[in-house]
Parts: C-alpha cells; sequence; structure tokens
C-alpha cells in the first residue's frame, strides 16, 4: 500500500510539472484522492453481481474482457483522475490476474444462442485466449463445436453441448461453465483462469451500444439458410466484400453465417469481430459518452456471466491500450491435416449414433503440443519463421513425416529431403549469423528455436555446411535430422498414418515409430 502511495504522488509531481497545475490543485488532489477514488470503486463494484447473471449468447468473448474494460472506465474513474495517468492507476486500483508458469492468463470465452433461439444452452462458440503481458499479445484458439469428448460423470457428448449436460446434472449454470472449462483444461494441457459467457442479445446490444463495428469482409457471403429469428424458418443473408460497418443484427450474422462457408470459416470471423469490438470499445467517443456508458451497462447486466472479478477488470482495464490488432494471434483446430491446426479427423458415423464428430488423431497429447507453442510461445507464432528439413538418418520417410508434424504446428516448411549423408548421429539446427553495417554480429537467432528443441532435440550452429549454403538464402532455419532423434522417445510420427474409429483417450500418447517407408525422405 506504500509503494502505491509512492507511486501516486511520483504521478503527482510529474502531471504538475508537465501540466503546470497549481500547488493547490495539487494539493487538493493528492488529500481528496483516496476519498474520491474509493467512491468510484464501490459504484463500480455495485455491478459485479450483475456480470454474474445467469443469461447467455452466442458469439466469442473477448468481447467480456474489451467491454468490461470500457465498463471500469465509464462507471467514473477517468473522470475521477482525469488529470493524472488512467492506466497506471487502474494497474494501482486493480488485482493480480492468475496467471500460468510462462505469466499468461488464460480466459474461456463462450457464446450461446439465448432462450429465444434455437440451441439456448449450446456453447457453438467456445474460445480461450490467453494473454501475455510482457510482449503485449493476446492469442487465440477457437475449438469446433463438433469436437466428441468422453465423461465420467455426464453423457459422452459433442463439446457444444457439455455444458447444457452439466448445468442440468449440477442444478445451475457456474457449475455447468465450470464442468466444461475442466474439460478444456484436460483437452489442451493449460489452465484455465477465467471464463465468460454472453448470449445473443447481449451481443447485438453490445454493438449497437458502441454504435457499431468496422470490419474487413474478404470474400462475399451469401446465406441463403440463416435461422429466421424465433422460427424454424431461414432468410437469406448478404454482405458483399470489402471494408464494412456492421450494426448488432448484421454483426450476430455475420459471425453466425456458416451455410454457405464453414464452421472454421465463420470462427475466423468471430475472431475478427472480438478485435473490432475492442477497437471500438475503447474509442474515446464511447468512454466519454454517458450514454453509451448507459448502454452498455444494460447490454452487460443482462446477457453476460462471469468470473472475473471487478478489480481483475480494473487490472485488464490498464493493459487494454498495449494490443494492437498486430499482437493478436488467431488460430484454429480442425480437420484439414495438411494446414496449421489440422490435428482433427472424422470418424465413421456408425460408431456415434449417426452423428457427425470430431476426434483429434493420435489423442489430445498432439493438441496439447499445438496449445503449449500458440499460448506459451506467442512471438514464435508472430515471427514466421522458414523450415528446411533434412534426413540424415537412412530410415525412409523421417523428413517428409516431420515436415507434416510441424505444418500442423503452424511452421513454414519451404522444402524437405535427404542430407548430405545417410547416418548422421546428432540433430542439428543451422541458421545464419547475422552482421550490422559495422560488421559487428547482431542476435540472429530465431526464436522458434526455443519451441522446436522442446519437441525435437538438437544442437545449435551458424558454421554452415558448403553443401548447404543455397538453401539458406531462401531458409531460416535447417534442420538436419539425426539418429539421435529418431531413436528416442521423443521421435513423432504422424497420427494420420493410423487413424482408429474410436474415440481416443485424453491421456493417450504420441507413439515412437523407425518404420521405412518408400521414399527415403
Amino acid at each position: 500500500m506504500n509503494f502505491k502511495r509512492k507511486k501516486i504522488r511520483k504521478i503527482i509531481k510529474e502531471s504538475k510539472r508537465h501540466k503546470k497545475i497549481a500547488q493547490d490543485e495539487v494539493e487538493t488532489l493528492q488529500g481528496n484522492f483516496n476519498k474520491k477514488y474509493s467512491f468510484h470503486i464501490d459504484e463500480i463494484s455495485k455491478t459485479e453481481k450483475a456480470l454474474k447473471t445467469k443469461r447467455r449468447l452466442k458469439i466469442s468473448i473477448p468481447i467480456v474482457t474489451s467491454l468490461l474494460i470500457v465498463l471500469a472506465l465509464g462507471v467514473g474513474i477517468v473522470k475521477a483522475i482525469s488529470s493524472i495517468n488512467v492506466t497506471t492507476i487502474l494497474e494501482l486500483a486493480g488485482e493480480e490476474l492468475q496467471t500460468d508458469a510462462y505469466g499468461h492468463s488464460n480466459f474461456l470465452l463462450l457464446g450461446t444462442a439465448g432462450e429465444k433461439n434455437e440451441g439456448t444452452d449450446l456453447t457453438d462458440t467456445i474460445i480461450v485466449a490467453s494473454l501475455d503481458p510482457e510482449n503485449s499479445i493476446v492469442s487465440m484458439v477457437s475449438i469446433p463445436r463438433d469436437l466428441y469428448v468422453k465423461s465420467e460423470i455426464i453423457p459422452d457428448s459433442k463439446i457444444n453441448e457439455i455444458y447444457l449436460n452439466a448445468m442440468n446434472h449440477y442444478g445451475n449454470s457456474r457449475q455447468g461453465i465450470e464442468h466444461l472449462k475442466d474439460e478444456l483444461e484436460t483437452i489442451l494441457g493449460i489452465p484455465i483462469h477465467y471464463w465468460a459467457k454472453v448470449n445473443f442479445d447481449g451481443f447485438k446490444d453490445l454493438i449497437d451500444a458502441i454504435g457499431g463495428v468496422d470490419v474487413y469482409v474478404e470474400e462475399r457471403i451469401y446465406d441463403p439458410y440463416y435461422p429466421k429469428d424465433g422460427t424454424y424458418l431461414y432468410e437469406p443473408f448478404l454482405i458483399e466484400a470489402g471494408q464494412q460497418h456492421l450494426d448488432g443484427e448484421t454483426a450476430l450474422k455475420y459471425a453466425r453465417s456458416r451455410k454457405t462457408t464453414s464452421d472454421f470459416d465463420r470462427a475466423r470471423r468471430q475472431q475478427q469481430l472480438i478485435h473490432a469490438i475492442k477497437e471500438q470499445a475503447l474509442n474515446t467517443e464511447v468512454i466519454f459518452s454517458q450514454e453509451k456508458i448507459k448502454e452498455i451497462l444494460a447490454a452487460l447486466k443482462a446477457n453476460i456471466e462471469t468470473n472475473i472479478k471487478i478489480r481483475e477488470i480494473l487490472m485488464l482495464g490498464s493493459m487494454a491500450d498495449q494490443f494492437s490488432e498486430e499482437n493478436i494471434v488467431h488460430k484454429l483446430i480442425h480437420d484439414d491435416p495438411t494446414k496449421c491446426g489440422g490435428f482433427l479427423y472424422t470418424p465413421m458415423r456408425q460408431y456415434y449414433g449417426g452423428m457427425f464428430v470430431l476426434l483429434p488423431a493420435g489423442g489430445f497429447d498432439y493438441l496439447h503440443t499445438y496449445a503449449d507453442l500458440v499460448f506459451g510461445f506467442p512471438r514464435v507464432n508472430m515471427e514466421n519463421a522458414k523450415i528446411h528439413i533434412l534426413n540424415g538418418t537412412g530410415i525412409g520417410g523421417v523428413a517428409g513425416e516431420t515436415k507434416m508434424v510441424l505444418k500442423r504446428l503452424c511452421f513454414e516448411i519451404n522444402r524437405h529431403g535427404n542430407a548430405a549423408t545417410s547416418d548422421l548421429e546428432q540433430t542439428t539446427y543451422y541458421y545464419k549469423q547475422k552482421f550490422d553495417e559495422d560488421g559487428n554480429e547482431i542476435d540472429s537467432r530465431p526464436l522458434a528455436l526455443d519451441f522446436l528443441k522442446r519437441i525435437i532435440p538438437g544442437r545449435e550452429s551458424t558454421q554452415i555446411p558448403l553443401e548447404y549454403q543455397d538453401y539458406m538464402v531462401e531458409t531460416d532455419i535447417l534442420l538436419e535430422i539425426g539418429k539421435d532423434y529418431t531413436s528416442s522417445d521423443k521421435y513423432i510420427e504422424d497420427p494420420f498414418y493410423y487413424l482408429p474409429a474410436a474415440t481416443p483417450s485424453p491421456t493417450s500418447t504420441p507413439s515412437t515409430t523407425t518404420e521405412t517407408t518408400e521414399t527415403t525422405e
């Protein structure tokens, strides 16, 4: 507390110097600050219970993070401390966020339809987001609603039904959300500290309250099968490509439409809207508009349920201006094994009562590795290092298999093939040493090595063999695989080579192999 008081006094002195505040005004601000600030904190605290109401929504929820920030600012803090640094004061007043081993805070963001819509309590929008305050990065992964999950407490089901089944089992919404959170912690292998759930009405009202949002529509969307509210009928939805300003109703349709695209395209659009909402919500015209704040409060009170405490919201508010669009990582989990995030497959429907479901190829540990990369190493995701893979073991298929494993982890593999020799014992990562204009060495080590060496151990070298010099023109990392990797229990085989028909156990682990295939790569 003494530290905070000292910091406040320091801020006031700086404000006096830079803004030429009269001495008597400074003394008045310093003497009355705690009284005024405590009053506004009390005002905000009165809304905390309203944020934990038992209603629902359908879009993603960094909405909650973004809009609760606006809530915290709008209720009165800005006016109370307008003469000094708002961000610093919010930090001082806030409560430290819970973090994982990386120092990141993880959020579960849920969207449901709400009482007036079909599928009232199905969480068709599930996003896990991680906040890295040190590097000002937010990483988000959308979880497909058709992912099939076994449970010992509630019926086995698609993941979008878990909240509903758990809520019915426990008798209340909060325990239903906690159960879904626990399942996702098992699936992804990460702790989830916070959760929030919003429904359709809250989403639409919120967008309208902040004056709509601006998004860039990559491709024209025409969906003749968009659900008509309150009925089992359809109505067409059309939005043209290009920059668009969306009101709440149109934004909801943009987020929900999937009949002529896909669930995965919809997930991308939902993540896009998260950033658009945050940008518009933090617009000064919104923050300082009493009328808009009232509208936002009305939208939040009836339609959001969360375990985020008001002082944690204040801490989030202090970080809001640090996160730009360039520092948001968007990822999916899907069923295309040739692309980033393609860890799932579709089993034969007769094993699941005719349902279309998705399962993780090889078990959930592959998703653990993916989540560790996306959430634990966000700067690696933003680096986009190009990798060339060479097989130096003499065992067929190693370079090709490793290429597929790394592509699903979102690494860019520009080439793969055979090494100069086929009896290498040690795995090596090569990268070029770079120099400044004066010929001094500069830090050239790719960030990707921090993660790659966790899954494929090896030594590092900037001494590029002569026969590999040409390769380094168009690559950042040359991975030369040796027998120390293929003969170890670290070796990761491609699980899509051997797909089971049954549901994998959450405790299954990737197996190792040294089998040969037709080619040497």
